[in-house]
């Protein structure tokens, strides 16, 4: 099987990414996990092969040089983006297969996608870092570039499925820079700025100053809880601040939320969500970082109260029928909530 064919399988089995590894199986991660293309090792012919499909001269000289190359190519009509890495007797290459074609849809909460159009403030996104994380934040992109007119500029360590350029201009970029004046340039009368699958401090501590700039601010990162990633976000501001950093958090934030992935009915991957948006009772606590009454918050919040719960999340999913009643208490935070959610409306 050559290396085309190789990867017009992993398209055609809907593959999210692709690993090649001299020396081991070629394999491909699915919605259902990683599994093996063929019994046979991946070869240092191939291994050459991709270098020449994907990478331009430049690029070739920069992974022979520091070891490590990223960016995105076509292939045979397919756009792939890819991360190569060399060093010694190790030869690998990721590739993502999830730019164009087989995007996961994914069903976003109203309330997030009119706090993005607002744009306004720093929007918090979190979840487990799946690759259901990138589409949502594409589908908000793209719902504001439809209705909006304004300069934004996208930070992504991978390569960053395009958004599709309605009435916006998104600028991509690594988030590294040589020079000082390189990332002023870029910079220059943005009215956006996307952080994706960043969570250190100094991005972070960028994307609050950009914010109390009045630029908006989507910062989406990996955690395993909106309260997960607010308590690393107030430590971190705390470090740098002292007791001023949590209430420069609470002035600027707009909303936070999270998504989190769920097993349907019929195998495909379907997402929850908590949503919290600030109000003034919100604020206040974080403020006094009391993420305690926050989670509380997050878990036994009546609807309409500008929350978003798990449980209505995944009662939503129930009544229409996406998930199990069995998958939907192994996800739950709060069983006897949710419990006492599916009895008021009869389930």
């Amino acid at each position: 099987m050559s290396l085309t064919e190789l990867l017009l399988q992993a398209k055609a089995k809907k593959a999210e990414e692709f690993l090649f590894v001299v020396g081991s199986e070629p394999r491909a991660r699915l919605a259902s996990g990683w599994t093996s293309l063929r019994s046979s090792p991946a070869l240092m012919t191939e291994w050459n092969l991709l270098q020449q499909s994907l990478l331009s001269t430049q690029q070739k000289a920069v992974l022979e040089t520091t070891g490590v190359v990223q960016g995105e190519a076509a292939l045979d009509t397919l756009r792939i983006g890819f991360s190569f890495f060399q060093q010694d007797s190790t030869m690998k290459a990721v590739l993502d297969m999830d730019l164009d074609g087989g995007k996961q849809e994914v069903a976003l909460p109203p309330s997030l996608l009119e706090a993005c159009l607002r744009m306004k403030g720093l929007v918090l996104l979190s979840g487990p870092g799946e690759a259901g994380q990138v589409w949502a934040l594409h589908r908000i992109l793209q719902k504001i570039s439809d209705e909006k007119s304004f300069l934004g500029v996208v930070f992504s360590r991978k390569a960053f499925p395009q958004v599709r350029e309605s009435k916006s201009c998104y600028l991509y970029h690594t988030g590294e820079f040589a020079r000082a004046e390189e990332k002023e340039s870029l910079m220059a009368g943005v009215d956006m700025v996307v952080y994706d699958g960043f969570h250190d401090e100094d991005s972070l501590l960028e994307a609050l100053s950009l914010a109390e700039q009045g630029v908006f601010v989507i910062y989406s990162m990996k955690a395993p809880s909106v309260t997960n990633a607010l308590r690393r976000a107030l430590s971190t501001l705390g470090d740098r601040f002292g007791e001023h950093g949590a209430p420069r958090l609470a002035e600027v934030l707009t909303m936070a939320s999270g998504q989190y992935p769920v097993a349907g009915l019929s195998g495909e991957k379907v997402f929850a969500h908590e949503v919290l948006l600030m109000k003034p009772q919100v604020r206040g606590l974080i403020e006094d970082q009391d993420l305690k009454s926050l989670e509380n918050l997050l878990t036994q919040a009546p609807e309409n109260s500008g929350i978003l719960t798990l449980n209505q999340s995944l009662l939503q999913h129930l009544i229409r029928r996406r998930v199990d009643l069995k998958t939907a208490f192994e996800v739950s935070r709060d069983p006897d909530n949710l419990d006492q959610l599916l009895k008021k409306v009869g389930i």
